[in-house]
């Protein structure tokens, strides 16, 4: 049977339709504040979450070698050991007996086993090294969302002072087409700001294209799906009036000291202490324990089965190893430095410029005020001059705003380094394999 929709339906289809399109647009759109940053970078993005896992598996690595101190049964290997050991006794030959029973000292005692001990030692120390390397991560992903956060505040600012800019310049076009006609404005004026005008509206759109990318980055690492529009609440900016200048010498050893990046080599170093110890005593047999949740930091060091000749060079390479780490420790600490160091001067060169930058939007607020206030008299007035004092004013609007996000941003930087409010928070730990994030 055909179904005929009578014109009087419409409307309400109609209705309909634009009330599901309204639904749809509205499911696309997520209001988000500075605060709700932190949580979301804790339990939806996707770095954290991989990194919680790995910090989960190293766990879980610590009570498999826990676990395998406890003797183990292998019905093949015991029935093999006991068929040997009963052949052995029966044909008098009670060293094959001897060797058999030894033979089940892995599976029966493990615990006898000194190698056991260390790769547990091994393995609590990887699992603090990676928790360090969990926390510095987890910083950097909220320090660069925040970042991004306060970028995708600003360039919407500025888009807004181009669109304004670009609203003067069609009032002083359509002023200086009339005055064209009527001889009071030489020819080619209108040309120059139409010209002018024109670049305006292609810094627009790129500013666009580069705040549609800002956001598809932030709403990536907020853990967002695609396409979502992000309401983001504005944040108070910082007074740069009433801000001290840093002191380097404050802050350099507060940096080293909470810095997780130096403190993971810290239990690596002392992991490979642990290495060396399971190789000098490889003669009472090895752990088939794997140091994989190490990182691989000591797959490079050759597994010894039993004491050889081979057993001094091994032992070499782990020394090799240590003094990698020491390095990869130093150089660590050298690089929050520079970070710091850089960090500072930045700062401190902003609130430096911020009395320059005031003083010179204040001068070119006077100037645009001055020509239009002309323009209104109906007295002469140059009219390129008048668009380049309107970009002159707006320029120095732009770089007072930009200097207060860029401070608003550092200043987050810096307790990004110290770990401090925010970063004092701890990261997403994963108790359980296929919990809610």
């Amino acid at each position: 049977m055909k179904t005929i929709i009578s014109l009087s339906n419409l409307p309400l289809l109609l209705a309909l339709y634009l009330g599901i399109q309204t639904y749809e647009a509205e499911a696309l759109t997520h209001a988000i504040s500075i605060d709700d940053v932190v949580n979301r970078v804790s339990h939806e993005n996707y770095r954290v979450y991989e990194n919680a896992l790995r910090v989960y598996q190293s766990k879980q690595n610590i009570q498999v070698a826990r676990m395998n101190l406890l003797p183990k049964l292998n019905i093949w290997r015991l029935t093999g050991a006991a068929a040997s050991t009963a052949l052995g006794l029966t044909t008098g030959n009670t060293i094959n007996a001897a060797t058999s029973a030894i033979d089940m000292v892995e599976d029966l005692a493990p615990f006898l086993i000194p190698s056991n001990w260390f790769q547990l030692e091994e393995a609590k120390l990887f699992y603090l090294a990676e928790g360090e390397a969990y926390r510095a991560l987890w910083a950097n992903e909220l320090m660069t969302a925040k970042s991004v956060y306060l970028h995708v505040l600003l360039d919407r600012e500025l888009l807004q002072k181009i669109i304004q800019n670009e609203k003067e310049l069609e009032q002083l076009l359509s002023i200086v087409r009339s005055r064209e006609l009527l001889g009071g404005v030489p020819q080619g004026v209108s040309r120059d700001i139409e010209i002018r005008k024109l670049a305006l509206q292609e810094d627009a759109r790129s500013l666009r294209t580069l705040l549609a990318e800002e956001e598809d980055i932030l709403s990536f690492m907020l853990g967002l799906p695609t396409n979502t529009k992000l309401l983001l609440t504005p944040v108070a900016l910082p007074n740069v009036k009433t801000l001290q200048p840093l002191d380097y010498n404050e802050f350099e050893f507060r940096v080293s000291d909470t810095a997780p990046e130096v403190r993971e080599f810290d239990f690596l170093i002392q992991a490979a202490a642990w290495v060396k110890k399971e190789i000098q005593f490889s003669i009472f047999g090895t752990s088939s324990m794997s140091r994989g949740a190490g990182r691989g930091v000591f797959d490079s060091v050759p597994s010894q089965t039993a004491l050889g000749f081979g057993t001094p060079a091994s032992l070499r390479i782990t020394s090799a190893e240590k003094e990698i780490l020491n390095n990869q420790k130093e150089a660590s600490q050298e690089t929050l430095q520079r970070h710091l160091k850089l960090l500072v001067d930045t700062y401190n060169l902003d609130l430096e410029n911020d009395n320059g930058l005031t003083r010179r939007l204040e001068l070119t607020s006077l100037a645009k005020a001055q020509l239009y206030e002309k323009l209104r008299l109906g007295q002469e007035v140059d009219m390129i001059h008048l668009v380049d004092a309107s970009r002159n004013q707006i320029d120095s609007e732009t770089a007072s705003l930009a200097l207060q996000f860029r401070i608003a941003a550092n200043s987050d930087k810096l307790r990004r380094l110290i770990f401090q409010d925010d970063y004092l928070k701890k990261p997403f730990y994963l108790e359980e394999l296929g919990a809610a994030r």
